[in-house]
């Protein structure tokens, strides 16, 4: 029997010490055969490949090649004419000749019928519209002036005085009972007759302001419009030119004065002609606005003859 050492024993209680003696081993082996292979493979000569020569390509054969044929153009069909439509001969209309109406004269009512239709309506509100448009040329309109004035005439009843003291003037020649008694009769007679004197007079001054009146009225309807009906249709539109009046005024606040229009008004009552004779406003804009208004103004139609009326519009701030 062999005996065994503490060495050996040791070891083989350690396997990594094979392990690492194989690892070395193998890369040994494995390095000595990569050596010999490199160097065999250095040695053997290996022949260069036979490289092709490139063909050389003469010029005018290159040129020839170069060269590129044109391609034919398209022929261009031209389309063919469209034959052009026959035109449609249209049959001759015959103008039949146009047959006269014989207008028959207008009679009495149908003339009061058409001048009510252009006192009213649209043909009035196409007049007033024309007149609104054209209101430039107002100041060369009035070619003159008509005075209109009335006069009032008021006659004064005379009391016959004579008769209320006839018996005044008389003296009592004493004093006697018959006379007194006759005198006391007298004075009660007496003043039943200055009662009915008194109902006389005031009887026939009634009857004098009545033929005064009559007479007043005969002349103002005879030929000339009267002044009251100026003043009513004014009245009437007083609001509208203060409407107008008032505008300007937002613009000028001291604005206000007095105006007088020398106004022509037709018989059919329409204003024809408006003139400013004098004007306190100063005020070009507000004034045409104003006589453009005016000539609106609508007096009623009324057999007279026309007229030009002087009339003042004082304007004050309200």
């Amino acid at each position: 029997m062999t005996a065994i050492y503490y060495d050996q024993l040791a070891l083989s209680w350690h396997p990594e010490s094979r392990s690492d003696s194989r690892f070395k081993l193998i890369v040994v082996v494995t390095i000595v055969i990569s050596l010999l292979f490199a160097v065999t493979m250095s040695i053997i000569d290996v022949p260069e490949p036979d490289r092709e020569a490139k063909a050389v390509v003469p010029e005018r054969i290159a040129n020839f090649i170069l060269e590129k044929k044109e391609k034919p153009k398209p022929k261009v069909v031209k389309p063919k004419p469209k034959p052009k439509p026959k035109p449609i001969v249209k049959p001759k209309v015959k103008k039949l000749p146009k047959k006269k109406v014989d207008k028959k004269p207008l009679t009495k009512i149908q003339k009061k019928a058409r001048d009510k239709a252009a006192d009213s309506g649209l043909l009035a509100l196409g007049n007033e519209l024309a007149d609104l448009m054209d209101t430039s040329d107002v100041s060369a309109m009035v070619g003159g002036k008509v005075k209109s004035s009335s006069s009032s005439a008021t006659k004064a009843t005379a009391v016959n005085k004579a008769l209320l003291t006839a018996d005044t003037s008389k003296g009592s020649g004493g004093v006697k009972s018959s006379k007194y008694a006759t005198r006391i009769g007298s004075t009660k007679l007496s003043s039943q007759e200055i009662t009915q004197v008194k109902q006389s007079l005031l009887s026939s001054g009634s009857l004098d302001k009545s033929k005064n009146a009559s007479r007043k009225r005969k002349s103002r309807t005879g030929g000339v419009r009267a002044e009251e009906e100026i003043t009513i249709v004014f009245d009437q539109n007083k609001s509208k030119l203060y409407s107008i009046y008032n505008r300007a005024r937002r613009k000028n606040p001291s604005l206000k004065g007095k105006i007088v229009l020398a106004i022509t008004i037709a018989p059919a009552g329409n204003v024809t002609k408006v003139k400013i004779i004098s004007s306190e406003l100063k005020d070009a804009k507000l004034e045409k606005r104003l006589l453009s208004r005016i000539k609106l103004f609508k007096f009623g139609a009324k057999k007279v003859e026309q007229v030009t009326v002087t009339y003042p519009i004082e304007f004050l701030p309200s």
